[in-house]
């Protein structure tokens, strides 16, 4: 298809969906306002209705031999006064009436103000109808039309109150909805007539401009499908002084940046991965390859007697359980700066102050921790309930310097931390078994996380890689 027939569809397109679009704010606001109208009348008829009916007199009707009686008629005069006066050009009482309701959840009719036929509801026959549940709590409209074996309706309801104000009775009005959806198709047809119109003057200026565009358009499409082929050296020899001759240079532009961009990928995916190389050549970040020193924390969460845990469930809720409690560790690492560097079987590690520097990472890592311990808990309490499993983790937490960059090779490569700073935190996630703790920090983080968190000491120990002793700590959950 030729440029010229593409931009004079687009631009028909364009044309025609904000004119529906519109027509569609036109009509559905015109719409919402003409029914919100209609909903007040409505509700205002209710309400004003059932201030006039005795409850009193009203609990006096019981059976359908009491249509005959005093009370019965007292109200149904009234009903029908009030149906009557109602019947105007602008609304249209079709039904008022009263119900009771019952046992169970259901109602049923008690005073209806049409005569004996086949519109009249007697005293207990059941309401049938489509539509939210009755209730006697408030004067309350439908928030849309309902249908029932008589029609379309708008229907609304107010509480009947006896002498002491307790509500009895439900008074209810339909009103026909015939009136109200022509008014609502007739402004319907006239939103279609004036976007019919728009279309056609939009189809009509669509084809004149298309033929403006199209001789320049064809060059620079032409050119681009030749880059695209392959052809980096394509150049537009387009010279205009406006956004023809604009685009034409960005194209070119482009052309010569390509070209670059093709050898520098060549170059780099020699060092790096694909998708590393693409994310450097996109321009988004551009990660630290040669790594540096950092001041991180390092945090290990391990499951304890993960092994038992796993031969006691099948695989499918292995998976399940490992699922859950690696999704709630993730967002506790998220959630206070951290990154996950690697998962470890049954357990993680995570970072804190890399690869953006945080100076609080050590009371970050700290916050995690307590979440974690939090998120095991509710975890627990699950496993414990539902296969009676008891869960039990141990975190160790280390503050130090550390190396930090994205390690591994060509074809894979990952952001992760190595030193001491890391070993040290294996080794005191693992001495939690030794001191019956869940959680074990050095004194490196404990004084770089601040006096918010209740640490207590619990020993000096001198971990495998390190020749002077370190305090240990641990804190509640």
């Amino acid at each position: 298809m030729r440029v010229r027939s593409q931009l004079a569809i687009a631009l028909t397109l364009l044309v025609g969906f904000t004119a529906a679009l519109i027509m569609a704010i036109y009509f559905l606001g015109a719409r919402s306002i003409l029914f919100r109208q209609i909903q007040s009348q409505a509700l205002s008829i209710a309400a004003v209705a059932a201030s006039q009916v005795d409850g009193d007199l009203h609990d006096l009707i019981l059976t359908p031999e009491d249509e005959g009686r005093q009370p019965y008629r007292t109200i149904q005069d009234k009903l029908r006064t009030i149906r009557d006066v109602n019947r105007r050009s602008d609304i249209y009482v079709r039904f008022v009436y009263t119900m009771r309701p019952m046992n169970g959840g259901r109602w049923n009719y008690v005073v209806d103000a049409e005569s004996p036929g086949p519109n009249h509801s007697a005293v207990g026959d059941p309401v049938i109808y489509q539509g939210d549940p009755l209730h006697l709590d408030r004067p309350y409209a439908e928030a849309d039309f309902s249908k029932d074996r008589f029609g379309t309706w708008l229907s609304a309801n107010a509480p009947i109150h006896d002498a002491s104000g307790r509500p009895v009775a439900l008074l209810g009005i339909d009103l026909a909805a015939t009136d109200v959806l022509d008014r609502m198709n007739r402004l319907f047809a006239a939103g279609m007539i004036a976007t019919a119109a728009a279309i056609a003057a939009g189809v009509a200026c669509a084809l004149l401009i298309a033929g403006w565009f199209t001789t320049p358009l064809e060059q620079i499409g032409a050119a681009v499908r030749r880059i695209g082929e392959g052809h980096l050296d394509t150049r537009i020899g387009l010279k205009r002084k406006d956004e023809f001759g604009t685009l034409a240079g960005a194209v070119n532009n482009m052309a010569s940046a390509l070209r670059e961009r093709d050898a520098l990928k060549g170059a780099l995916a020699r060092y790096v991965s694909r998708e590393v190389a693409e994310e450097i050549l996109a321009g988004q970040s551009i990660p630290t390859l040669r790594g540096a020193r950092c001041d991180i924390t390092v945090l290990i969460i391990d499951i304890r007697n993960f092994t038992g845990i796993s031969s006691s469930l099948a695989a499918e809720e292995t998976v399940s359980f490992l699922n859950q409690f690696f999704s709630r560790m993730i967002d506790s690492i998220f959630g206070h700066r951290g990154t996950l560097d690697k998962f470890l079987g049954d357990g993680c590690l995570a970072i804190f102050g890399a690869p953006l520097p945080d100076p609080q990472h050590q009371r970050m890592a700290v916050l995690a921790a307590l979440s974690m311990l939090r998120a095991i808990r509710e975890l627990g309490d699950s496993m414990r309930a539902k296969y009676g499993i008891d869960l039990r983790v141990g975190i160790g937490l280390h503050s130090g310097t550390a190396i930090v960059g994205n390690i591994g090779s060509e074809q894979r490569m990952e952001f992760t931390a190595i030193g001491d700073t890391v070993n040290v935190a294996s080794r005191l996630e693992a001495l939690n078994k030794e001191y019956g703790t869940q959680v074990l920090l050095s004194e490196a983080v404990v004084k770089g996380a601040g006096e918010e968190f209740n640490f207590r000491q619990i020993g000096e120990v001198t971990p495998r890689g390190l020749s002077q002793p370190i305090k240990i700590y641990t804190l509640p959950a």
